[in-house]
């Protein structure tokens, strides 16, 4: 038993109502295995008892040991056993007619914490390593930035260097200064990412010599400029910029000459065709069964079940989630997400790992995706909701087909789906029709 790996245990379980059986009856018990892993039970043995003494305080297996010994026979380590054995039952005793412990609160210069951690007063000193080697720690760092930014100075000028505040406002000034393009840049060249698929820069998170060469340099200085000067910092503006220029307007449709020319289309004749990512794909299927919260601010909402696990780390039960409670229907920007634990659905559709930094989504096709988005319980929820609001517009199953593709593909049906259609909602009902809708392409793709 952890952390006592590898040593003999026991434990005492009373009944909560005593047993009146005849002598020689068989009992069945059952053994849960929790964990399994380097915490499997060995060797053990089960005993029945009806003695009336109370068992719950029997003694360690070491120490009845040594009580078969002869008290004259019993080396220094036993006897030394048996006391502590002894001062221990003693302790336990006087402890339990204590009066119930209560916490003391104080306050200090420095504080620790009941985890352990130090919190400092000041921050700590910062020094270049030589060669890297933090055993040949070098001349003292005052807080600073970038030194590529030649515009603006690469140490601060703080009043008081060790006044924590101060250093964040000077790093935040630094952030936001007029005359600094790595931000204006960057800010814009991730907006474009994510309405394009892909950046003008297609390393949002390096700008540096080890990043991409732009596509279009003249283009992000041009963003840069106007998002800074004109939109004065506003990201509405810029959205709406973006997604109403020529190119966003663009067909993703395939054009051979224009791929013999150009086939990664790094100069933007069609429109990139990408599928939306994990967040979106949730929030999209949360909007159209009418179901989706959009209230701003407030805590984080758990899509899960938690229980104790066997370390600190719980134990997440995505599957077990009841979608009809409150808060779950909120957008996924307010989903609770554990490090090392992901939501299976979510993590079918690439949404990345918290551990590490992910600048860029990466995006697969596999059949996993296609049976999660078909099976999945948030799927099989809210394609009812959706049969259920469509069924709440009236009219014929036909009229409800029609405004389903409406809402989903944002344009009318053809004849030849609507027949479709209208014979799978005859046979399997509205909920299989909206479940299709929700995991067409033309629903998960962006053109």
């Amino acid at each position: 038993m952890h952390p006592q790996v590898g040593q003999s245990h026991f434990a005492v379980f009373e009944l909560t109502e005593p047993l009146q059986v005849p002598a020689g009856t068989r009992f069945n018990i059952l053994l849960r295995q929790l964990h399994g892993g380097g915490h499997i039970l060995g060797r053990f043995s089960l005993s029945v008892t009806d003695s009336s003494a109370d068992i719950t305080t029997a003694r360690p297996l070491d120490v009845d040991q040594v009580l078969k010994t002869a008290p004259d026979q019993r080396s220094p380590e036993q006897r030394l056993l048996l006391s502590a054995h002894l001062l221990d039952q003693v302790a336990t005793a006087e402890l339990q007619t204590l009066p119930a412990s209560s916490k003391v609160y104080a306050a200090g210069v420095r504080a620790q914490n009941e985890r352990g951690t130090i919190v400092f007063t000041e921050p700590r000193t910062i020094r270049v390593l030589r060669r890297g080697d933090l055993d040949k720690p070098g001349d003292e760092v005052g807080p600073g930035a970038l030194s590529a930014v030649a515009a603006l100075p690469a140490r601060f000028e703080i009043a008081d260097p060790k006044n924590e505040s101060l250093r964040r406002a000077a790093l935040a000034d630094w952030i936001a200064h007029p005359d600094n393009p790595l931000t204006w840049r960057s800010i814009v060249n991730r907006t474009w990412h994510y309405h394009f698929g892909r950046g003008l820069c297609d390393t949002p998170g390096d700008f540096g010599r080890m990043g991409g060469v732009p596509s279009h340099p003249e283009l992000i200085d041009w963003l840069a400029v106007w998002f800074r000067d004109d939109a004065r910092g506003s990201l509405k503006q810029l959205h709406r910029l973006m997604v109403t220029s020529d190119a966003y307007k663009q067909s993703s449709a395939q054009r051979d000459d224009m791929a013999a020319i150009d086939t990664d289309n790094r100069f933007l004749w069609k429109m990139n065709r990408h599928r939306l990512d994990a967040d979106s794909v949730r929030d999209a299927v949360t909007s159209v069964s009418g179901q989706l919260d959009l209230t701003m601010g407030g805590p984080g909402v758990s899509h899960f079940l938690s229980s104790p696990g066997p370390q600190l780390t719980p134990v997440l039960d995505y599957e077990s989630f009841d979608w009809n409670t409150a808060g779950a229907n909120r957008r996924s920007i307010y989903r609770v997400v554990w490090r090392g634990i992901q939501d299976p659905f979510m993590e079918a559709l690439d949404f990345p790992d918290m551990g590490s930094l992910s600048p860029v989504r990466g995006f697969s096709a596999s059949p996993l995706q296609s049976l999660v988005l078909w099976n999945n319980k948030f799927m099989l929820y809210h394609a009812e909701k959706f049969a259920g609001r469509l069924e709440s517009f009236g009219g014929s199953v036909t009229e409800q087909i029609v405004a389903g593709v409406r809402i989903c593909w944002l344009r009318d049906p053809s004849a030849d789906e609507l027949a479709e259609l209208k014979l799978l909602a005859e046979s399997d009902g509205m909920p299989t029709v909206c479940r299709v809708l929700l995991n067409s392409s033309e629903f998960l793709f962006v053109d």
